[in-house]
């Protein structure tokens, strides 16, 4: 009877304070970034040219046919997450570009990817 009652006092003490901090103390504790540092991330880039790149990948002419949309995978590393959670990241060329986690064109590089194509991601 003493162990039921104390897991009940122990659920609503973490009911309690879930709601004082408007999420639970558990979750919070597991909570991590979405990108870490050294990850390598993938980023699909859509464009628009009059000619397409090596590269460009689900070619799409325009409608008169002078112009064509393309979309070109950037294989990145994360070098920096910063306070607010934006992303910096390095690609092949050194270049370095700021991302918001959120960004829908954004994801890590799958195991295939990352087996694949470890050439083209760079090495930090």
């Amino acid at each position: 009877m003493t162990v039921l009652f104390f897991f009940a006092l122990l659920g609503l003490l973490l009911a309690a304070a879930a709601l004082l901090f408007g999420t639970s103390l558990l979750a919070r504790a597991f909570i991590k970034p979405a990108f870490s540092v050294g990850a390598p991330i993938v980023y699909r880039q859509e464009e628009v040219s009059t000619r397409p790149t090596a590269d460009a990948r689900d070619i799409r002419p325009a409608a008169r046919g002078e112009y064509y949309y393309d979309s070109v995978i950037n294989y990145l590393r994360v070098i920096e997450v910063l306070a607010d959670g934006r992303i910096i990241a390095v690609a092949r060329d050194n270049q370095r570009r700021c991302f918001r986690p959120n960004d829908s064109a954004l994801r890590k590089a799958r195991l295939n990817e990352r087996l694949i194509y470890r050439l083209r991601f760079p090495q930090v």
